[in-house]
């Protein structure tokens, strides 16, 4: 009897503490996992002046996305958002498919609709830095938060896991961490 009073007295105490979590990122988290876990934001330009162009000859902002693993992801139900107070921004279309170790590059150039091959989403990233959110099912797939960008200098996963600034952009590549010079 006293383990189970001490084990629902805990559990009263630690409520609190999970709304607050809650609270402060507006994502919430679960024991399941997403289906495309391995799949990571690899590498963002929020202030692209003339690294990249779309088929428009637009050179707006793109983030790229990275299969980490060694199996296909299909995007189907997947979203990109730019605000936790609509994680369903931008929906992938249906049956788009990231063969593995392949990247995929989305343009958020405030387009409504994708063109050709592209796909753009209907907001634009804030070069004074934002987050951006990976979603499916409700989960989390991979969230970056990006402080405020420099002109043409990607914002990129590093080997470690970290994330840095580069002056080697690498839209649809494996990303290359060159320091940023003053």
């Amino acid at each position: 009897m006293t383990r189970l009073l001490a084990a629902v007295l805990a559990l009263i105490l630690c409520l609190p503490l999970c709304a607050i979590a809650e609270e402060t990122t507006g994502v919430t988290s679960s024991a399941v996992e997403p289906a495309a876990k391995g799949l990571r934001i690899s590498e963002i330009m929020a202030s692209n002046t003339e690294t990249l162009e779309d088929s428009f000859g637009n050179t707006a902002d793109w983030i790229e996305l990275h299969n980490t693993t060694d199996q296909p992801i299909d995007m189907t139900g997947m979203y990109l958002s730019d605000t936790k107070k609509d994680l369903e921004r931008y929906q992938f279309p249906d049956g788009l498919v990231i063969e593995p170790d392949a990247y995929l590059i989305v343009f958020a150039s405030g387009l409504k609709k994708n063109v050709a091959d592209e796909l753009h989403t209907p907001f634009k990233l804030s070069a004074s830095g934002e987050s951006v959110y990976l979603m499916q099912d409700g989960l989390a797939v991979d969230i970056v938060t990006f402080p405020q960008q420099i002109s043409d200098v990607a914002y990129a996963l590093d080997e470690d896991g970290t994330y840095s600034f580069t002056s080697t952009a690498t839209p649809g590549e494996a990303n290359e961490i060159t320091p940023v010079e003053d």
